[in-house]
């Protein structure tokens, strides 16, 4: 086990010591033959604000899918690619020339959507191979502790009182929630009583699953990065079990699966070729 694990360490150990060679879209390390490029892992490491490193690890799993999906035949099909457009043009209430007149008002290329669509597909066949003989199925009695330990999930506040924090500067707001008492000139701060009711699902969940005292994660809006304080929950009402027992399976069965993956892609990982040649800064 042990063993296994030094290849990757090597590998991350070997990023951080080789020095920057300022050729941005040069080839940073060669994964079974394919190359990742320094662009890529800039690229990656911008959109989804995490450190060079964790993206290296992406990227090599992700080459490493690639290289599964084709050994084991599991491309996309025309038909799985329509399939998937229709479902997701009839959830949106609309027809499948809607959903496409509204990807090119978007500026959206069919084409790279269908594309990026077929990897989405690719990749849960892939997980749904892996995992198959190895996820084990949630239990009622498992799913009724994670409720009764996970409460915040399953409440609603009729008012939620915060304090909004926005920033053009991603970088101050993470130093600010590090350390909330300093004064950051560069950050608009703004006490805020809001209604559940009126608030976006996604982000009423946001703030369900934050607990008081505590920060959101950063979102983005308009160009501008906030994150909200929790002071205080206002009249919460308690979601019963039996409501939520399926939503409970799903985010239970969702973690082991990614867990499962994980190592699976750990251990892959540690038996791959990588040869580093030059590391992003």
């Amino acid at each position: 086990m042990i063993k296994k694990g030094i290849k990757y360490l090597l590998v991350l150990c070997a990023l951080s010591s080789f020095s920057y060679a300022g050729l941005v879209d040069a080839v940073s390390m060669i994964v079974n033959n394919s190359p990742i490029t320094l662009l890529e892992i800039r690229n990656y490491s911008q959109k989804f604000h995490i450190p060079s490193k964790e993206a290296v690890r992406i990227l090599i799993q992700e080459k490493l899918e690639k290289t599964l999906i084709k050994k084991d035949n599991l491309q996309a099909s025309s038909l799985e690619i329509d399939n998937a457009i229709a479902k997701i043009s009839q959830k949106a209430g609309i027809s499948v020339k809607q959903f496409e007149d509204f990807l090119k008002k978007k500026g959206i290329d069919l084409k790279e959507y269908k594309r990026d669509l077929a990897l989405k597909i690719e990749k849960r066949k892939l997980f749904k191979q892996i995992t198959s003989d190895r996820i084990k199925r949630a239990t009622d009695n498992e799913m009724r502790k994670f409720y009764k330990t996970n409460l915040n999930l399953f409440s609603i506040p009729q008012m939620i009182e915060v304090v909004q924090y926005s920033s053009k500067d991603r970088n101050t707001l993470e130093q600010m929630i590090k350390n909330p008492l300093i004064n950051y000139k560069n950050i608009i701060k703004k006490d805020i009583i809001l209604k559940s009711k009126k608030l976006n699902p996604k982000l009423l969940y946001i703030f369900r699953s934050t607990k008081s005292n505590h920060f959101t994660p950063i979102l983005t809006l308009n160009n501008t990065y906030m994150t909200f304080y929790i002071k205080k929950k206002i009249n919460v009402k308690v979601i019963p079990y039996e409501k939520v027992k399926n939503q409970i399976f799903a985010q239970i069965m969702d973690k082991r699966e990614k867990s499962i993956i994980k190592s699976y892609f750990d251990k892959l990982i540690s038996k791959a070729r990588i040869q580093v040649i030059r590391a992003p800064r």
